[in-house]
């Protein structure tokens, strides 16, 4: 059964709210300069959302607002990050990551950023993770500006993950199935800006990947399909694979981490060489072969190639006549006593009208991306599982708990963002996503919409968290506390 969340009545107010929003900075943009006279249009256009949009907004985020804002008046952010940090400059950070949601992801880890460590502009990073299970992961990222003092830049990482949990989807359902998997990668990129232009730079990239994957205890959780068969799709088997990426970038943002002006465009190409599977017993498949038959399923013989694409798009639309979308120190202040000193009457004098329109109103954002994404195998039926498409809450799809996979992706995402804090946005999003099986057979089956809620923290030289509420229509809620941006 189809649902149509998109018939919701929250959906179609947001949509209207993003629609009113650009247009409104349109006009604004298109009002000349030196008028000293305010378009009646203008008034009654803002009217609804000064009076009451917004105030119902301020309202939906305060009790996660608050908490965090009460934190930022008593320096809290700022003490943490001088607590974690150390040498000279404040270079280097330490501090540990977790995750205490029950199960086999509960995790402890470590983390250690390291700016010039060897050379000027230069980054190291390590990241390392414990899970409750026995499983372990491993990060190192080695990044060099100006290399040899030229314009180019390049990067080293190395990644490591032991992961007895996990999973792979069928392609175009969310039906996925236990495959136990230690995988390592290698991976160089090198880029420099396009001569001639400041705004666009284009990189290459190429990785070694090993995945060494096996099948689980349980037989009865191994997959045997003729329509999704192990022998072309490299299930339970061993893999080397070979990406080699082209990428160019334009990007002509004010600010990177609370972007409120400019445009930015992503193009990304990739084709992944992929080695012959290893194979894998019949007997560890709980299938008996024939009297005649090899004991090892052998690689089906397909080419597993496959490239992968990648278009980007998002646009910011100011709206508001400050210079600046970020409050200053002063008036972060003043906005923060409606979260630390709340009460009813704090709260009409602070959120009057007149002083919202001062703060709030001069500094609003409208973000928008388009993303669209698809992978063309070499020969049909023969990339390797690892290979397709994922649609999650990072697609972005922020209300649902879970994942598809797919050959082709698109979304639309939408965000209306506010400064609660110098320190802080609010923020409204809906989102949209079809999944198609091929790239002419897009279809209202594979439809999905989301939209939420909640709080964005960042500092001028850092992203540091999110704290939002997902919802697809009016079904359940997905939190989502990360501290991976919402856009790529």
């Amino acid at each position: 059964m189809i649902k149509r969340e998109s018939q919701s009545l929250f959906v179609w107010v947001v949509v209207a709210l993003c629609l009113f929003g650009a247009v409104y900075a349109y006009a604004e943009d298109e009002t000349p300069s030196d008028s000293t006279e305010q378009a009646p249009e203008k008034s009654a256009m803002s009217w609804p959302l000064e009076y009451i949009i917004q105030p119902f907004l301020n309202g939906l985020i305060y009790p996660v607002a608050k908490p965090v804002d009460y934190a930022i008046k008593n320096g809290i952010i700022e003490k943490s990050v001088e607590l974690i940090s150390f040498g000279e400059d404040y270079k280097i950070m330490i501090y540990p990551s977790f995750n205490f949601k029950p199960g086999s992801r509960t995790m402890v880890g470590a983390n250690y950023r390291h700016r010039s460590v060897f050379f000027n502009r230069d980054y190291l990073v390590l990241q390392g993770e414990y899970y409750a299970n026995g499983d372990a992961s491993f990060t190192a990222r080695y990044n060099k500006q100006s290399l040899f003092g030229t314009r180019f830049f390049g990067g080293f990482r190395y990644d490591i993950d032991l992961d007895r949990d996990s999973r792979f989807t069928i392609p175009e359902t969310k039906s996925n199935y236990l495959q136990p998997d230690s995988s390592f990668q290698f991976s160089w990129r090198l880029g420099a800006p396009i001569a001639y232009t400041s705004n666009w730079n284009a990189e290459l990239s190429t990785s070694l990947y090993f995945s060494r994957a096996s099948h689980p205890d349980v037989q009865d959780s191994i997959l045997v399909s003729d329509e999704y068969k192990i022998e072309d799709r490299g299930l339970y088997q061993n893999v080397m694979q070979i990406p080699i990426g082209l990428s160019f970038v334009y990007d002509n943002l004010d600010c990177p981490y609370a972007p409120s002006r400019g445009s930015r465009i992503v193009l990304n190409g990739n084709y992944t060489i992929v080695g012959e599977y290893s194979g894998v017993r019949y007997e560890d498949l709980g299938i008996t072969p024939e009297e005649d038959q090899d004991k090892v399923l052998k690689d089906g013989g397909l080419n597993h190639d496959f490239i992968i694409t990648e278009f980007i798009f998002q646009h910011y639309f100011y709206l508001g006549n400050a210079k600046k979308y970020v409050l200053s120190a002063k008036e972060g202040r003043e906005n923060r006593r409606f979260y630390t000193d709340f009460s009813w009457d704090e709260a009409v004098r602070v959120w009057r009208p007149e002083q919202v329109r001062n703060t709030l109103f001069e500094r609003r954002v409208i973000a928008v991306q388009y993303r669209m994404m698809n992978l063309w195998e070499v020969e049909e039926g023969g990339a390797p599982h690892n290979a397709f498409i994922t649609l999650n809450a990072r697609s972005p799809l922020r209300g649902y708990g879970d994942k598809w996979t797919t050959h082709n992706l698109m979304t639309l995402s939408m965000e209306y963002r506010w400064p609660v804090d110098r320190l802080v946005d609010g923020v409204l999003f809906d989102e949209y996503a079809l999944i198609a099986p091929k790239i002419d057979k897009w279809s209202l089956d594979h439809y999905y919409n989301s939209w939420g809620f909640g709080i964005r923290v960042r500092m001028p030289n850092m992203y540091l968290f999110r704290v939002q509420f997902g919802f697809h229509g009016l079904h359940g809620v997905n939190l989502i506390l990360t501290i991976a941006p919402e856009f790529k």
